[in-house]
């Protein structure tokens, strides 16, 4: 099909007025006001599994066909998340279960981000502007050609609530998005303090904050020249994201003749390409255990719970009063009003009975610089270039970058934004965290969360000059490294990104270093350092494309090599466990079931859940994941690939054995919930598409398995291990004499609506591990092509 539309702009007055002013595209960083406008034009060329080749003329062009073809099917996920940033939530929504849309709403605006993005739009760089204006069109472009709300896709057909989009809306969501793992995740926490002592505790709610990204995870390999059997440059993509909502990945093609060509993932409502390759360079990003702010205790006025102690005198919170319209269940509406207040850091997020309260600051408030980023990133053609685009803009918000490039380079940074404490501070810091019981408690490992006393200046953030914003680390500072071999990242902290080059001497905001790694960051390692005829890579230790895509297939899991054997050993024989409960429980059977298990996460594999239970007896959580009580060896330094290890010795009783009462309780639970012990991993673990049930392979982070599709510490329950996140977006590429070659799954499918024939056709393909290619050459393209769109703007 061949579509011609020529059309009439809808946009605020704010987007008419920057798109009659930025039109064009002359590939410089100009000021906005200098562009001129020019006719721009996109061709979407749609291959199989619903995947977007967009070519355009120019950068407006380019925004306005990926925003044409983000919003086909996915146009419900973006206009939520507009209502979202608008603070409209409650009058869109109502009130919803416990206050959630109101105190989202209260959070959003004291966040300030729509008048941040009201402010930033006139700074903005002419590419930057382009896109978003294009963005901007194309997307409401799509809306009307649906033709109504009654052919909207499913999720949201026949609502009344689609915003026509404006490019404030646009860059106030990717503020929103910047701040996902700091502000965003504390907006419920600022909606809902107030100087009325709550009854929770500190610790529980940061533990609560921590939980709402305890899920985001990732694996991500850059493999240099001497780690490759080609000599050239491979990558390893694995990010663990929610399957639902903003975060679901798509993929998209873009190209500018001359300019950009660039492939692979990006969220609906972010121009450009997250995730992905160009003809030389080929990256991903893996969350990263830096701090993106960072908390303060304030100690209180006993007269006056609104002022704090700082450097000996008492200084007053500012405060703010908003109104939330909120839908009633009538039909009517009604307003709420509220005073939040903030300290010199920032929104309070908690008063305390012992007399203190709690602000925090964010390194990501008004970070505006991620478009541009990851644009600098598309268009890179060198290692050099790459890295550069971190230290112009320090836009990446919360993530590690892994990169590879077609010379065989390996290169890893943790660029993303973090708070800078002088150096002093840093020790007391790490002292804390290390050493004393609460600070263990609230850091977890590095997984948790820096409280600082707020009452000393000492803790204020240092501001260098050389930063977009006051008080991050510069960039120089940052932990980065280069290689010729391999590179990695499984969301433990900067320190072992290299066995044999580990990372030291960075400030403690980046995560700690010399201390244990999580059991899925040494199944990384192991894979990665293997030289045998039984490893992936083979008896060389180097990587071709068939091995780098059974690193993930493998379904391999830490602990199960390193203890499953010996747990065989110690219940063999043993017959009835006596329970503290004075239950008695056989494990002769789970025995039997364990000793037949292959030690994989395969959809057949018996016996991976009754081992993954096994397991939760002794979940700790945090870094560490077990308990230091399972291992007879504990963690060494010098061995952080294989420490801890061998499965805790007994000299007493077997029915005192922690082991084998961990086993027999997990046997007496999974009888509970009618789960049978030797059930194939696939009849329990799996996700829903309508009315289809799809097996789906891996494990949690308690498993140690690469390819990660559970998590939380939970017991199961009757219904086993529904899939509602983890490996999206898998891809593994290798450079060759001919280009970029690439295998992938979107492993939720293109599409979030459920009518859509790309809403479930990729989760079958990763149910069976059946890998498709990445079409990237013209001639791919070609020999795929399902259908054309041709686009004119005026």
């Amino acid at each position: 099909m061949i579509k011609n539309n020529k059309y009439k702009t809808y946009l605020t007055p704010i987007a008419v007025a920057l798109t009659l002013s930025l039109a064009g595209c002359n590939g410089s960083d100009k000021d906005a006001n200098e562009a001129e406008v020019l006719p721009s034009t996109v061709k979407i060329e749609y291959t199989s599994f619903g995947v977007p080749h967009i070519t355009a003329s120019n950068y407006r062009a380019l925004g306005y066909g990926q925003a044409y073809a983000h919003a086909q099917d996915n146009m419900c996920t973006l206009a939520e998340q507009i209502i979202e940033v608008r603070a409209q939530r409650a009058i869109t929504f109502g009130a919803g279960d416990s206050n959630a849309n109101v105190n989202t709403d209260f959070g959003t605006l004291a966040l300030n981000i729509y008048k941040d993005a009201e402010n930033a739009v006139a700074g903005m760089t002419q590419e930057q502007a382009d896109l978003l204006t294009g963005y901007v069109e194309g997307f409401n472009q799509a809306v009307l050609d649906k033709g109504g709300a009654q052919n909207y896709p499913s999720p949201c057909r026949g609502a009344d609530w689609v915003p026509e989009l404006s490019i404030v809306d646009l860059h106030a969501y990717h503020l929103k998005l910047a701040m996902f793992a700091s502000g965003g995740a504390l907006t419920t926490q600022i909606a809902t303090a107030s100087p009325v002592p709550s009854s929770k505790s500190l610790q529980k709610m940061l533990q609560e904050v921590a939980s709402k990204n305890q899920d985001l995870g990732s694996n991500g390999w850059a493999l240099g020249r001497d780690k490759t059997e080609s000599g050239s440059g491979m990558l390893l993509s694995n990010p663990h994201f929610p399957w639902v909502g903003n975060l679901r990945f798509v993929e998209n093609h873009l190209q500018i003749p001359g300019e950009i060509n660039v492939t692979g993932v990006s969220f609906v409502g972010v121009p450009g390409v997250l995730i992905g390759f160009n003809e030389n360079i080929a990256w991903t990003h893996t969350v990263s255990q830096s701090k993106r702010f960072t908390t303060y205790k304030l100690t209180l006025d006993a007269e006056d719970p609104t002022r704090y102690l700082y450097e000996g005198e008492y200084l007053d919170m500012t405060s703010q009063e908003f109104t939330v319209s909120v839908k009633n269940g009538d039909g009517t509406s009604s307003e709420v009003l509220k005073t939040l207040y903030s300290s010199h850091y920032g929104p309070m997020i908690g008063w305390y009975p012992d007399g203190t309260a709690v602000s925090y600051r964010d390194a990501n408030a008004n970070n505006g610089n991620m478009v541009s980023q990851w644009l600098a990133m598309d268009r890179a053609k060198t290692i050099e270039e790459f890295e550069a685009a971190f230290e112009t803009y320090q836009g990446i918000p919360w993530v590690n970058t892994m990169a590879t490039d077609d010379k065989g380079n390996a290169f890893f940074i943790d660029g993303s934004r973090a708070p800078n404490l002088n150096s002093f501070a840093a020790i007391l810091v790490k002292d804390f965290v290390n050493n004393d019981p609460v600070g263990k408690a609230l850091w977890q490992g590095g997984r948790g969360q820096l409280v600082l006393d707020g009452s000393m200046s000492l803790f204020e953030w240092v501001d260098t000059g050389k930063t977009p914003i006051p008080g991050v680390v510069p960039f120089e500072r940052a932990p980065k490294l280069l290689r010729s071999d391999y590179v990695f990242n499984a969301n433990s902290s900067h320190w072992l990104n290299n066995v044999e080059e580990p990372l030291e001497g960075y400030s403690i905001v980046y995560g700690p270093e010399q201390t244990i790694r999580s059991p899925r960051t040494r199944m990384n390692a192991t894979m990665l350092q293997e030289k045998s005829a039984q490893g992936i890579s083979g008896a060389d230790g180097k990587f071709n494309l068939e091995e780098l895509k059974q690193v993930v297939m493998s379904q391999r899991g830490q602990l199960s090599e390193m203890i499953k054997d010996q747990l065989v050993d110690r219940c063999t024989g043993v017959g009835n466990i006596t329970l503290d409960s004075q239950d008695v429980v056989d494990i002769t059977a789970a025995c039997e079931v364990l000793a037949n298990w292959d030690g994989l996460y395969t959809n057949t594999s018996q016996g991976a859940h009754l081992f993954r239970e096994f397991l939760k007896v002794f979940d700790v959580g945090g870094e560490q994941v077990l308990s230091d009580s399972l291992f007879e060896l504990a963690f060494d330094v010098k061995k952080p690939v294989s420490t801890p290890s061998q499965l805790a010795k007994h000299t007493g009783s077997v029915t005192s054995d922690p082991v084998l009462q961990a086993l027999a309780s997990t046997v007496q639970h999974l009888a509970s919930v009618n789960i049978p012990l030797a059930a194939p991993l696939g009849a329990l673990q799996y996700h829903m598409k309508n009315d289809e049930k799809l097996a789906i392979p891996g494990g949690g982070t308690i498993d140690g398995v690469f390819n990660i599709n559970t998590g939380g510490s939970a017991k199961v329950k009757s219904y086993g291990y529904p899939v509602f996140h983890g490996a999206s977006w898998l891809m593994a590429l290798e450079f060759t004499a001919d280009g970029p070659k690439a295998d992938a799954f979107l492993t939720y499918g293109q599409s979030h609506d459920p009518e859509s024939e790309h809403f479930a056709d990729q989760t079958r393909l990763f149910s069976k591990g059946e890998w498709r290619p990445v079409l990237f050459t013209e001639q791919q393209i070609k020999d795929d092509l399902v259908e054309t769109i041709e686009l004119t703007l005026k």
